[in-house]
């Protein structure tokens, strides 16, 4: 009988000195059972997070930045540099369609050239000697005109002074030229302007019977000018499409193509800005439970270290609660270092600058995570998918640079005839020089005597080159003609093969639509199977931490009784801090699965109320 008072008063003593020792832990549980038991049933972890005010590496905790959903998108917008590499791909293709305008710019072209040639005439004429020696022509050599006489010294019946005559002419010449290759029909126009200068050292030229004396030209130096204007039109070949057209259709094809890739590249962003945004949010939560996680573990150290000393508990307890406690430390540790990481990634879509000081901010997501928006049907999903998905319409956009590749290739295969027309004026002009022609000369009563005649020149052609061109202009003397080229190559294979290759390309391209439309269709299977799973995912989860609740709250009133230890209750506390991450890793899967699936449906600008503008300011 004294054995069983003894035992059952030790049993009390202990059980009192437990409940004093371990009171503190018991009222922090209670106090966490009071403002999250029932609460926590209905509201999990989903409200906006506080910063994490702790040291970590290149993050100044005492920066905080605040960060909504949206600001983190526009941010994104501003500053992300991969959509900035797209907007200069844009401009990179309304240089490329400005270049390809370019084909119908006029084109003005101009050169001046002078060339002095000394050739060998087929004429012999007299040179003038010096028969004294004195060094001068002796007068009696000449005639009075100053030309030499014929010297025969040796009296063998042959000039002395005879030499093979040369011509020495200075030519100058000036073209100026404006074309252009019209945006119809294929056809161009050219307009051109030559003007040439003439003078020459020559004296006496022969014309049959007649001896032209002095210059032997009307004007020296002559000025001629031509003043050409012509035209060309494909009737065939070239006519409904050319290289410049075609290549202007492509370009403007091109430049929508990159519009819609930048499309698709900005929705790409707006999706990694969502999930990393969620998993910033989920990783501060998580450090957040491991402190709590940490604290307790601490607390039962503490507990049981205070009971050894008793002698209520033995001391190889110790080491298990030590071990829990470094065990959460290290979690602690990892859940700090994924903070880390997981603000980094966010940083790096938002941020364009390496150097930018909002690297070393503290970022506070602001937004709470239980949002829940109502699923989409699959047939209406798709709808959207195949009306919304840039990828179809670019690949649109192929088929159409394809079916201008084709209509152009055909149009080479025909044969070339092209139509041109030619109006050219001619002018002349130079200084006067009149000219005396020794000859037969007609009577105006007729017949025919030996006389000299000197030519007179109108005013009209004296002047210099200003006057030649117009002189040109007034359409005295014209020339005006028309006709037609062809040109057709033998088999013209370069053409035909070209041809081939395109078609075979079209039909290429309707495969990829057809393999396409399959693989969008599976992405939004897939995206809407991801949506419903992580919706089950959070019930299932909501379920598990209410349950793990119950069952906390159950052994805390047997631990008040006596009944249980702080081991079972740290125990059922770790459960539940898994329960609650789990919970919230499912809240985050359910957001990053519904961007997602506004990535398959091509709905993420319209559902962030977001408007691009592709091009860049210039």
């Amino acid at each position: 009988m004294s054995y069983f008072l003894r035992y059952v008063g030790s049993r009390l003593i202990a059980t009192s000195l437990i409940g004093l020792l371990s009171a503190p832990l018991v009222f922090a549980q209670k106090a966490t059972s009071s403002t999250n038991g029932q609460s926590d049933r209905q509201q999990p972890l989903v409200g906006p997070v506080k910063p994490l005010m702790v040291e970590r590496i290149g993050v100044d905790p005492n920066q905080i930045m605040r960060l909504s959903l949206h600001d983190a998108i526009l941010m994104a917008l501003q500053n992300n540099n991969t959509i900035q590499i797209e907007r200069t791909n844009i401009l990179g293709n309304e240089e490329g369609l400005r270049a390809a305008r370019g084909a119908y710019d006029i084109s003005i072209s101009a050169s001046i050239q002078a060339e002095t040639p000394k050739t060998p005439s087929n004429s012999t004429r007299f040179v003038g000697v010096d028969l004294n020696g004195d060094g001068a022509i002796d007068e009696l050599d000449n005639i009075s005109d100053g030309r030499p006489l014929p010297v025969d010294l040796d009296g063998d019946g042959i000039a002395d002074n005879t030499v093979l005559d040369s011509d020495r002419r200075k030519t100058a010449a000036f073209n100026f030229t404006a074309q252009q290759q019209l945006p119809y029909w294929g056809a161009a126009w050219r307009f051109q302007i030559d003007t040439n200068r003439f003078n020459t050292d020559t004296s006496t030229f022969s014309f049959g019977g007649f001896s032209i004396g002095g210059v032997g030209f009307a004007v020296l130096p002559q000025y001629q000018t031509s003043v050409t204007t012509e035209f060309q039109l494909p009737l065939w070949k070239n006519f409904r499409i050319d290289q410049s057209r075609r290549q202007i259709k492509i370009a403007s094809k091109a430049l929508d193509l990159s519009d819609s890739q930048f499309r698709q590249r900005v929705i790409d962003i707006i999706t990694q800005v969502q999930q990393a945004y969620w998993d910033l949010v989920f990783a501060i939560r998580a450090v957040e439970i491991q402190q709590e996680a940490l604290k307790l573990a601490e607390t039962n150290l503490n507990n049981n270290r205070k009971q050894v000393e008793a002698g209520t508990l033995a001391p190889i307890e110790l080491a298990q609660s030590q071990a829990q406690v470094e065990q959460s430390q290290q979690s602690l540790t990892a859940a700090i270092g994924a903070v880390t990481v997981r603000e980094n990634i966010l940083k790096g879509l938002i941020l364009g600058n390496p150097t930018a000081a909002e690297w070393r901010a503290n970022i506070a997501p602001t937004e709470s995570i239980d949002h829940l928006p109502a699923p989409v049907d699959f047939e209406s999903a798709l709808k959207l998918a195949q009306a919304n998905r840039p990828e179809l319409e670019q690949l649109r956009l192929r088929r159409e640079q394809n079916a201008i590749d084709i209509k152009y290739y055909a149009n080479q295969s025909k044969p070339q005839i092209d139509l041109f027309a030619r109006y050219r004026m001619s002018g002349l002009a130079g200084e006067a020089r009149p000219s005396t022609i020794s000859g037969l000369v007609p009577q105006p009563g007729g017949g025919f005597f030996t006389d000299n005649v000197t030519t007179q020149v109108p005013n009209q052609y004296q002047g210099g080159a200003f006057t030649s061109l117009k002189n040109a202009f007034t359409n005295d003397f014209y020339t005006y003609s028309f006709g037609l080229r062809f040109n057709f190559p033998l088999r013209n294979r370069t053409a035909l093969g070209l041809l081939g290759q395109a078609k075979a390309q079209g039909r290429a391209l309707e495969f990829q639509e057809q393999q396409l439309l399959q693989n969008i269709s599976i992405e939004v299977r897939n995206a809407l199977q991801q949506v419903e799973t992580s919706r089950r995912s959070i019930e299932a989860a909501r379920a598990a931490r209410i349950n793990r609740q119950i069952q906390l709250e159950g052994e805390q009133k047997k631990f008040e009784a006596g009944l249980s230890t702080t081991f079972f209750v740290l125990q059922f506390q770790n459960f539940l801090s898994e329960a609650r991450l789990q919970e919230l890793q499912a809240l985050v899967n359910y957001n990053k699965a519904i961007a997602d699936l506004q990535r398959v449906m091509s709905t993420t600008l319209t559902t962030h109320n977001v408007e691009i503008s592709p091009r860049l300011d210039r």
